[in-house]
């Protein structure tokens, strides 16, 4: 029997996959992978060859674009490689980790599993953020209790609401991994310089408030800045994660597949 897997991580714009060993939890031992491009992907008339030819014997999903996209991934995938898509769900406690949202069904599954994936990574602390079309902040202590987040738009969504409402600021986009973050003296710089500020103020300032809590919690002496080293990690993920984190003053790690990392920790359900 293959002991191969295809995991899938289709968010609000694009999906991504890969074939891993099953064997493998930490570190994956990854065959093959791909993103799509935005749109209907299950539609097209063929899907990756790889699929086909490493002959997967389990399908796993993390989903967020509702139920009709579930529903319309399963049926292409029975069809096309003869197995069920188990969808990734959130509970109340899995692999350790405890959600803090009462009612754990208005948590996004992406968001559960990239905070999985993490403590399974280490049990010291952590924000989690995700730079997707949102941008999702979520913090962890060191005890494997979620302290929920923070949900603010992603680049794409801010630069969209700009050109709805202006005119004058319609501009190119020009991003670059540690691009300098000076105040623009053109309206192109201040606009493209201006969207990822906005963006790594709500992660250092998320960061400040998870460092407050767990000194009130723990009573240890954990400096925002400088002095002693802090235990506090911070991981970036999602399309915008590298971006983000090469202008992050703090030290990060970006993990490209974090959602996906966490589907081997996760409550997993096959459709009816």
């Amino acid at each position: 029997m293959s002991d191969i897997l295809l995991e899938l991580d289709q968010g609000n714009t694009r999906g991504k996959w890969r074939l891993v060993r099953s064997n493998q939890v930490q570190g994956a031992d990854i065959i093959a992978r791909g993103v799509f491009a935005p749109g209907p992907w299950w539609r097209e008339d063929k899907l990756p060859e790889s699929w086909r030819l490493q002959k997967p014997a389990e399908i796993r999903c993390a989903n967020v674009a509702g139920a009709q996209v579930a529903d319309a991934i399963d049926r292409r995938l029975r069809a096309e490689l003869a197995l069920p898509v188990a969808f990734a769900r959130v509970t109340p406690e899995s692999a350790g980790v405890q959600c803090a949202y009462g009612d754990v069904s208005r948590l996004g599954v992406d968001r559960w599993l990239a905070v999985l994936a993490a403590h399974a990574r280490a049990t010291t602390p952590a924000l989690i953020v995700d730079c997707g079309s949102a941008v999702t902040l979520d913090l962890l202590d060191g005890r494997g209790q979620h302290l929920g987040g923070y949900i603010v738009p992603g680049l794409g969504l801010m630069r969209r609401a700009l050109y709805s409402d202006t005119d004058a600021v319609k501009v190119d986009e020009s991003f670059a991994e540690g691009m300098s973050l000076a105040p623009g003296c053109r309206t192109e710089d201040a606009v493209n310089r201006g969207l990822p500020l906005m963006v790594l103020g709500a992660v250092e300032r998320v960061r400040e408030i998870l460092l407050q809590q767990l000194r009130q919690v723990s009573g240890q002496k954990m400096a925002l800045s400088g002095g002693e080293a802090s235990p506090l990690r911070t991981l970036f993920t999602g399309g915008d994660g590298a971006l983000i984190a090469s202008l992050y003053q703090y030290p990060s790690e970006v993990v490209e597949d974090l959602v996906m990392d966490g589907l081997s920790h996760a409550a997993l359900r096959v459709r009816p």
